[in-house]
């Protein structure tokens, strides 16, 4: 084997691709979409891919390791350690060691960008149009360059008020909201930035667009039906997701960014992966990042006053990835965490490896915190059962990404889904959001029309015009019957179809708090059930939990101070999802990785990106009376942990 094919052997599995197709993954869940439309909702929030195996190379850390392997270190005596030190114990292995003399050249810039997926080519573009002088560095080819998903999910866009005609949201409610499904875990900061200028950052994107082609931008489940209510208890419908569904898809859309971020400067090099940051010794200051050539193996070092990594999640790496979303993992019991469409986590390594933290999140990634119970209606907020029949949870809360974290932890492998034969109400008022269906049309009233047709009369045997078993029958009885209910879980299940239309009537559920003008009342046939299955742990879309940042998206390392020069932006950020993707938009995950790359690279081409990181000296200034809260004294020359460890200014 010559030396080029070596490398490529060696790099193949860098930011890969897992190998699992969308319709194994949602058969595995019980779950299959209604339709063209509704078969993208889930991927259409996922980053961008590249080909390859899924092991990390740096590390050898096989895909699929043990538990013992992807665990922390010992459980006790770990003080003064790093993050990666003590979470990384058994995969995230040493920085690889690359002599001066195996550079094959240096190349300067402003800022170096790890990443042209959603988030890299946004703060490339946007940093190089303020003037700054910007490098792109991509693993993919350019000839060969994709990016997955359809949609981006954003406010108050003129496209959305203005040509759309969606009203205006409230950034207020959907900021308190949005800490809500995250239970204030949520980089606030980052939160309001995408709150308030994710509509700019669509308009930018888009700028250039023929009159024509905006026109063929969908708006996600617009418009609303007559009457519909766009407030769902405590939580807003937000529709209008960007949708690229007509002759500009995402990887073309993306590809006419990158364009426009190279006719303003930026130069962007495919083909080429980074390995290793380039920083001073205690890892508090990054000046640049060496890359190395996927074809030749050649490693070329690139400086920077900032180096952002934009380098997707870690998905596709097992070990890291039931470590950090340890919660997703003990959900499963133990079986190996993957995401259909990740990568491998090497930036996020790289990061580790000098000190950098990363946000510990329970949940973590697109699915497999929470059960999702989606019938041949979609995510569908009718009468939830488990496996028992009794229900257990508010299905209305979030909707099902957020309920579904109850349902979690519920027993067994089934659950059973039922409703009355107002299943036409039932649809067109759920909380528009992930799993619901993304098309209220006529096509898609009529394709469920079909599927509950079609179940009239089938009996035991059910019906899957839908790909799914659906069940209907004359009597609530016989309903339980063909589903397979044992009599004491039949009669926990008629027992509990009488609470919920009780509480319908009464105006109040004091079981579980649902807002009863969406507890449609089931009393008049044919009625329709859906049992399936309950998949949780394991297999997922994309891992949301990244390096934790600062609300200027600088890495965080020890004391949770930023790390002079490195950022981190996209899959690669957490602060973001840390309670698992969350359901209050389509689109969301997109939409966040372009607005937040986008006023990143506003924020390093406009300001003084070294104004939160100072010398360690200026602890020397903590009043005495703060000492016993601030932990131990400085030492008696007051220095700190060097350029970088100190407090901020």
């Amino acid at each position: 084997m010559n030396h080029t094919e070596k490398v490529k052997q060696e790099l193949a599995g860098k930011r890969g691709r897992i190998e699992l197709s969308r319709r194994n993954f949602f058969q595995g869940a019980g779950v299959m979409a209604l339709g063209a439309a509704s078969a993208g909702m889930l991927a259409s929030c996922a980053p961008a891919a590249s080909d390859g195996e899924s092991a990390m190379a740096e590390t050898g850390a096989p895909n699929g390791a043990s538990a013992a392997a992807s665990g922390a270190a010992a459980p006790t005596g770990n003080e003064g350690k790093t993050m990666g030190e003590v979470l990384g114990a058994g995969w995230l292995g040493e920085e690889p060691v690359i002599e001066d003399a195996d550079l094959a050249g240096t190349q300067d810039a402003d800022i170096i960008v790890c990443g042209a997926g959603h988030a890299g080519t946004a703060c490339a573009r946007r940093a190089a149009e303020l003037g700054a002088k910007v490098i792109v560095l991509e693993t993919q080819p350019e000839d060969t360059f994709s990016a997955l998903g359809n949609d981006i999910g954003h406010l108050n866009s003129s496209w959305q008020l203005d040509r759309v005609g969606i009203p205006e949201y409230d950034v207020v409610d959907f900021m308190n909201e949005y800490q809500m499904y995250g239970a204030g875990r949520v980089q606030p900061t980052l939160l309001s930035q995408f709150a308030n200028r994710s509509g700019e950052a669509l308009d930018w994107f888009i700028d250039g667009y023929t009159e024509t082609e905006k026109d063929e931008l969908v708006p996600l489940n617009w418009p609303v039906v007559d009457g519909y209510n766009y407030k769902k208890g405590p939580f807003t419908s937000y529709v209008g997701t960007c949708q690229f569904a007509g002759s500009v898809g995402m990887t073309d859309a993306v590809k006419r960014s990158q364009e426009k971020a190279k006719e303003a400067g930026a130069e962007f090099v495919f083909g080429t992966s980074a390995v290793r940051l380039v920083h001073n010794e205690d890892g508090t200051e990054v000046t640049g990042v060496i890359a190395q050539d996927v074809n030749t193996g050649e490693y070329t070092q690139y400086n920077g006053e900032a180096v952002v990594l934009a380098c997707g999640d870690i998905g596709s790496n097992s070990a890291m990835y039931n470590a950090i979303c340890r919660e997703n993992y003990e959900l499963g019991e133990y079986k190996d965490c993957a995401a259909m469409s990740g990568r491998d986590g090497s930036g996020i390594a790289m990061a580790m490896r000098i000190g950098a933290k990363v946000e510990i999140a329970t949940g973590g990634d697109m699915g497999s915190h929470a059960f999702i119970p989606l019938s041949p209606m979609e995510g569908v907020e009718c009468l939830w059962l488990n496996k028992y029949g009794k229900r257990y949870c508010n299905e209305a809360f979030g909707g099902p990404l957020l309920s579904g974290c109850a349902g979690a932890r519920e027993p067994g492998d089934r659950a059973y889904l039922i409703w009355g034969n107002d299943w036409q109400e039932v649809f067109l008022n759920q909380l528009a959001g992930h799993l619901a269906p993304k098309e209220w049309d006529e096509e898609t009233i009529a394709n469920v029309a079909t599927y509950m047709e079609n179940a009239v009369g089938s009996g035991a045997d059910g019906d899957d015009t839908s790909g799914k078993f659906l069940y209907c029958a004359d009597t609530l009885e016989e309903l339980c019957d063909y589903m397979g209910m044992e009599d004491g879980v039949k009669a926990n299940a008629l027992a509990a179809v009488k609470a919920w239309n009780d509480a319908h009537d009464a105006g109040k559920d004091t079981e579980f708090g649902r807002d009863p003008e969406t507890m449609w009342p089931i009393v008049e046939g044919p009625f329709y059930g859906y049992p399936c299955s309950k998949r949780i742990g394991g297999g997922s879309l994309v891992a949301t939990s990244g390096l934790l940042v600062t609300g200027q998206q600088q890495v965080q390392g020890q004391g949770f101070e930023p790390i002079k020069g490195l950022f981190a932006c996209g899959n690669t950020s957490g602060g973001r999802f840390p309670m698992g993707y969350n359901g209050i938009m389509n689109g969301v995950s997109i939409g966040m990785c372009l607005c937040l790359g986008y006023t990143l690279g506003e924020y390093l081409a406009t300001e003084d990106i070294n104004q939160y990181c100072t010398l360690g000296a200026g602890n020397a200034d903590i009043k005495q009376s703060d000492k016993g809260m601030a932990g131990p004294p400085p030492s008696a020359d007051g220095e700190g942990e060097g350029e970088g460890g100190g407090a901020p200014a």
